[in-house]
């Protein structure tokens, strides 16, 4: 059995529903069962997600709180074939978040039969214990499919150097998923990821569609369908959706794989509203920010501030002690705090989340590790938020894999991105922002067809 524990913030306002409905208790604690099928070994590879409402969770003095996860694994017989424990601190301005809830994870194999899968949480401060219980059904032989799990992102291994789950990943295989089980996703993360295994006997080609329903079954979204080719070993289908635009709610996602053998596979989600998400995200207190941070930590802090900085800002940071740093920042920031005088500043709080998220989706260069806000696509995507419309060709022809994005809510800006090298680093070529620049053969570089194909964007 391997176990990872992961705490993340989620939003419990639209609590998302796993796939088959999850287990939930009284106090709220909900246990999500999903599983794989492994031909060789004839096993079950059974994920828990187990989703922890913060207000279980009490503060020990000013410094957060903590709580410690048992799960227990039991045969039919009552045989227990697992146990572990762990603690899991939480920090003080996560726990002050309304709504807020953390997220635990483990996996373990098991032959076919019924496993009762029994969840404890003690609170460190008052002792309180709450409990759930799940049944997992390991496969009694190959199923047309896996489970169908969400999350909010995706990637793929870039090499054997890359083997380890990021914060809020699980592996699977060479891919790597951003999920807790349950994910709610958000105005400023609006993707949704998918990770469907099929376990046909043969090789076959399939239709892969993706439909976003409502709990009452409206249809919200629906995609086209794609061709794709499963080896008899079995395979996999995995996308990403961007569902921008979609009202806060409670979602439904199903995959559909026709051919010969057709495989339906149904997850539930969230979508929440921007009044939920500030509610819920977590505060850094503007009378301790950067106070709690060491001095490499400010100069990380620091160095994307050079999308914002005047003139008169630039060369000042680096010559100052750690006491001076920590004053610089505080002021650089209280200069742009749209509401003073309030324990939080907007602004800053965007501009670092746009930040991470630039990280997370925009990293390049292999083991050069040129962080996401570094690269143009990221720093564009730190300046002006997520594009309105993104046309993305990998494989684009005879030409190098581009990627197009658009913005028309507020401003008509077009940006045209280019892996010139042909490993993965993207370098604007065109644009119509006067305050970038991008190449001067950018249409040469594209060519005839795909300058036809951005031009029609």
């Amino acid at each position: 059995m391997k176990q990872a524990a992961h705490v993340a913030l989620a939003l419990t306002a639209v609590m998302a529903v796993g796939a088959g409905r999850p287990t939930q208790s009284e106090s709220g604690l909900t246990v999500s069962i999903l599983r794989r099928f492994r031909p060789a070994s004839a096993q079950t590879v059974v994920d828990v997600f187990c989703r922890i409402p913060l207000q279980l969770v009490s503060p020990i003095g000013t410094g957060g709180g903590s709580y410690r996860f048992a799960v227990s694994v039991k045969d039919s017989t009552g045989l227990e074939l697992v146990s572990q424990s762990w603690s899991t601190a939480v920090r003080a301005e996560v726990l002050r978040s309304r709504g807020a809830s953390t997220s635990e994870h483990l996996t373990f194999a098991a032959k076919a039969g019924r496993y009762a899968v029994q969840v404890a949480v003690t609170d460190s401060a008052t002792g309180r214990v709450s409990r759930t219980e799940a049944v997992a059904t390991a496969f009694a032989g190959p199923p047309g499919g896996s489970d169908l799990l969400l999350g909010s992102d995706v990637r793929q291994s870039s090499g054997p150097g890359d083997s380890a789950a990021r914060g809020g990943e699980v592996r699977l295989g060479s891919l790597f998923l951003v999920t807790s089980g349950l994910p709610v996703l958000t105005p400023q993360a609006s993707k949704l990821a998918y990770y469907l295994e099929l376990y046909p006997a043969h090789a076959e080609s399939v239709q892969v569609g993706v439909r976003v329903l409502t709990d009452s079954g409206k249809q919200m979204v629906v995609t086209a369908p794609e061709l794709m080719t499963i080896g008899a070993g079995g395979g996999v289908v995995s996308r990403v959706l961007d569902l921008a635009g979609l009202p806060p709610g409670r979602y439904q996602a199903e995959v559909k794989v026709g051919g010969p053998d057709s495989v339906t596979r149904i997850a539930r989600f969230g979508m929440t509203g921007f009044e939920t998400m500030a509610e819920a995200a977590a505060v850094v207190d503007a009378g301790e920010w950067p106070g709690a941070l060491s001095e490499a930590q400010m100069d990380s802090a620091y160095e994307p501030l050079v999308y914002l900085m005047s003139a008169e800002e630039q060369g000042v940071y680096s010559g100052l002690s750690p006491d001076g740093k920590r004053k610089w920042l505080r002021q650089f920031w209280a200069r742009r705090d749209p509401s003073p005088g309030t324990s939080r500043n907007e602004e800053r709080d965007r501009f670092y989340a746009a930040i991470g998220e630039a990280n997370r989706k925009y990293r390049e260069g292999g083991a050069s590790q040129v962080p996401g806000w570094r690269t143009d696509r990221g720093r564009i995507f730190v300046k002006y938020g997520a594009p309105d419309e993104t046309l993305e060709r990998r494989q684009a022809g005879s030409s190098n894999p581009y990627d197009c994005w658009k913005y028309t809510r507020t401003r008509a800006l077009k940006f045209v991105f280019m892996d010139l090298t042909g490993f993965g680093n993207y370098v604007l070529i065109f644009t119509n922002d006067q305050h970038e620049s991008g190449r001067p053969n950018w249409q040469d570089l594209l060519g005839p067809e795909a300058l036809l194909d951005v031009q029609r964007f």
